[in-house]
């Protein structure tokens, strides 16, 4: 359950990161996007989601929208985006830093995560690579 509430919000923290960045070298589309995470004592297996982005709708499921995130720095520089992001979703914190690099229909970028715990933080690395494999349908 942890797990998935970890990649629930690096997701929805990835995905506020892509609404505000689209200045850069980016192809609208479908896009297969593969995320991994490496921490200690758990290695849960690669995520795969498939997500239609668009400058006018970049984040196609709404629902993530409740979620409490906030983007509170972020700098652009050439096709490489980097931001800093804190989440509170029903008393779990969430501390994070990013950077990604767009190559047009493609980009790869790393997340450094820590969930506060009152028994011990949780950090965490994610590895996010996206590629464009079709038009919206």
């Amino acid at each position: 359950m942890r797990t998935k509430l970890i990649m629930t919000l690096i997701f929805i923290a990835f995905l506020g990161l892509i609404s505000n960045a689209w200045g850069i070298d980016f192809e609208e589309g479908r896009y297969e996007i593969i995320s991994k995470i490496k921490m200690s004592g758990v290695q849960p297996p690669p995520v795969t989601i498939t997500r239609c982005m668009t400058p006018q709708d970049p984040v196609p499921d709404q629902s993530t929208t409740d979620q409490n995130c906030q983007v509170i720095d972020m700098n652009t520089e050439g096709n490489t985006v980097t931001w800093k992001v804190e989440c509170d979703h029903e008393g779990q914190k969430m501390r994070g830093s990013g950077k990604m690099i767009y190559h047009g229909d493609h980009f790869e970028g790393t997340i450094d995560t820590v969930m506060l715990d009152p028994d011990g933080d949780m950090k965490m690395t994610t590895t996010v690579k996206g590629k464009r494999v079709g038009p919206c349908q």
